[in-house]
């Protein structure tokens, strides 16, 4: 969802006794107007008198405060006030952001997650905008010269401050360049782009990955593109590692769901498995064609075919590949033989399971459920190739 345009420049009223260099550094500071402040003789709830429709800011010793018209003063540990500063835009900021995000801590209100911890180029920082949440819990340090960007020296600050923030990377900005540096060992970076950094951050915080897995991700993603010239070494396996040649009937297994029951129970090789199918639907694309789907029953026979030194999957004679017409590519069986844009890239991961992707872009094939028993393959852009649906083969 879009994020609406911020509405206010946030008001920091700063007590005369605090020294504002002491205080961790946010993004938002930078489009904030401060207010020294008599300790003495401010009082916020007259300020907010004054200023009835209006939210602001008091910054003190050991945290600040949200006063605003839609509830009494709200106090918030440091750690989280450039994300509170970054929602000021939304008319009930603490109701919005304490439903689900979160909790309360020795009297004072805080993100669950721990923020990240960014280092920007200064000149830099006036032109970097956050887009979510996950961009918002940040605390920014700035660096002023790029002849040396010495990741060692900003991975110590980091150690620094490994009780304030996400302890084991920390995120460098310098332009349209990011990386994400292992705090522990600084010479392990992962390079990423605006387009991809609210995913890649998430990823990192929430722990589902590592700095040096996605470096291999990356890796897995190069042997793709290698491989997405024509290639006549290329050799279809299946699951014994034989070759599959023009002619050979198989069927395409999904591995995930009910391949962990007793094989005992199981009367065929088929039973609670899902299999890659052939359906007619007009979910995804305008038009009634004939989609790759996932389903619970037994899967339809494929076959393959070798055109210029590609290699295709087909059924019934037809190619498989992807539509790029509707709300999200699908993939389609058709008769024609698909146009480089059109074709799907088969290549075998290091679990040796078949993976799919796009022809010649980092862009996955994905299956998603949307029930039970029944799911779709699609293309998705904003996925990376660690989500690419995978399947295994197997003759028939």
């Amino acid at each position: 969802m879009t994020r609406k345009p911020r509405l206010l420049k946030p008001t920091l009223y700063v007590h005369d006794y605090i020294d504002l260099d002491s205080l961790q550094k946010c993004l938002e500071d930078r489009r904030s107007d401060f207010v020294t402040i008599d300790s003495t003789t401010f009082s916020g709830e007259l300020e907010l008198e004054s200023r009835p429709y209006e939210r602001f800011f008091v910054l003190e010793r050991n945290h600040f405060t949200l006063f605003s018209h839609y509830h009494a003063p709200v106090k918030f540990s440091y750690k989280s006030r450039n994300a509170v500063m970054s929602h000021l835009w939304r008319d009930d900021v603490f109701t919005d952001m304490t439903s689900t995000k979160f909790v309360e801590v020795d009297g004072l209100w805080q993100l669950e997650q721990q923020p990240v911890l960014c280092f920007a180029f200064g000149q830099d920082a006036d032109t970097l905008q956050s887009s979510y949440v996950i961009d918002d819990n940040t605390i920014h340090e700035y660096y002023e010269s790029t002849v040396t960007m010495d990741m060692a020296d900003l991975a110590t600050v980091a150690q620094g401050k490994a009780d304030l923030c996400v302890s084991h990377f920390f995120v460098v900005n310098r332009g349209k360049e990011y990386w994400a540096v292992d705090t522990n060992d600084p010479s392990i970076s992962y390079a990423f782009s605006p387009s991809t950094k609210t995913r890649t951050i998430s990823r990192l915080v929430d722990g589902s990955v590592t700095v040096q897995a996605l470096i291999g991700e990356e890796h897995l993603q190069s042997s793709i593109d290698a491989g997405t010239s024509q290639n006549p070494k290329f050799m279809l396996r299946d699951i014994n590692g034989e070759e599959v040649v023009e002619g050979d009937r198989f069927v395409l297994h999904i591995p995930g769901r009910g391949d962990d029951d007793d094989e005992c129970v199981k009367q065929t090789m088929f039973d609670e498995k899902d299999w890659v199918s052939v359906s007619y639907s007009t979910h995804l694309i305008p038009r009634r064609e004939a989609m790759l789907s996932g389903s619970m029953d037994r899967g339809h026979t494929f076959r393959m075919a070798v055109v210029d030194d590609t290699t295709y999957l087909t059924f019934e004679g037809q190619f498989v590949l992807i539509e790029n017409q509707g709300r999200r590519p699908g993939i389609v069986i058709l008769p024609e033989t698909p146009s480089k844009h059109n074709r799907i890239h088969l290549t075998y991961s290091d679990d040796g399971l078949i993976a799919l992707s796009r022809w010649g872009a980092k862009v996955p094939i994905i299956l998603e459920w949307i029930k039970s028993a029944c799911g779709f393959f699609s293309v998705d852009d904003e996925r990376c190739i660690d989500d690419s649906a995978k399947l295994r083969l197997i003759k028939v």
